[in-house]
């Protein structure tokens, strides 16, 4: 075979040059980056690429075009409070965020709560499962800046009973917390990751797969 390369050409630079002479097509490069024209089989490393920080295999391919096409656009505001509330808005729009000087009575500076009023005029107390408080916890954890805590609040105010692991019982109010911790022992960005979100070990399963 013809070849341009100089004798001391390494088998690197020799097998690249073996793969530009098959005539790779190499035209649809371009359109992977975009979120209009990716492939849709594509579109989770699209998604990885861009760090985003929730990814659900089970949306359409519309909603997953459009939480790639969001990434950048998130980032942007990320840690802030529009990042918590946006976050928010995509489970209820009656979630609400309560920052430690608006909370009565105050509390400790850098924190806040995330609340879900329920009741007559709230959030139905079957929407939150123990998977959506997870996903709630997990999403508004990702959003926030790193000095802020704080803690989830189910709210429930009923004037006769209240709703509670399918059956009813009197009461008035009740409330449950969670909070949630940043794992700052090591840069997540850079860990390997499936399409469900989950952190890439290796064959021996005592670490985890980095990109760099």
């Amino acid at each position: 075979m013809t070849t341009l390369l100089p004798p001391n050409a390494t088998r690197a630079e020799r097998a690249l040059e073996q793969t530009m002479r098959a005539g790779i097509g190499l035209s649809a490069v371009g359109t992977l980056w975009n979120p209009e024209t990716c492939p849709a089989d594509v579109l989770p490393f699209l998604a990885w690429g861009l760090a985003i920080s929730h990814w659900d295999p089970t949306w359409s391919e519309a909603q997953k075009r459009a939480a790639v096409a969001g990434a950048i656009p998130f980032h942007q505001i990320k840690g802030t409070r529009a990042a918590v509330e946006e976050v928010l808005a995509r489970f209820h729009p009656l979630l609400s965020l309560v920052e430690w000087w608006q909370a009565n009575p105050r509390r400790d500076p850098y924190t806040f709560e995330v609340r879900a009023p329920a009741g007559p005029d709230g959030i139905d107390a079957s929407f939150l499962t123990t998977e959506t408080a997870e996903a709630i916890i997990r999403d508004v954890a990702a959003a926030k800046n790193a000095r802020s805590h704080f803690d989830f609040v189910f709210a429930l105010e009923a004037q006769a009973a209240l709703w509670m692991a399918g059956g009813f019982m009197p009461g008035t109010t009740t409330r449950a917390d969670y909070s949630a911790e940043l794992d700052e022992s090591r840069d997540w960005n850079i860990v390997l990751q499936t399409e469900d979100g989950e952190p890439i070990r290796t064959e021996d399963g005592t670490d985890f797969l980095e990109t760099e």
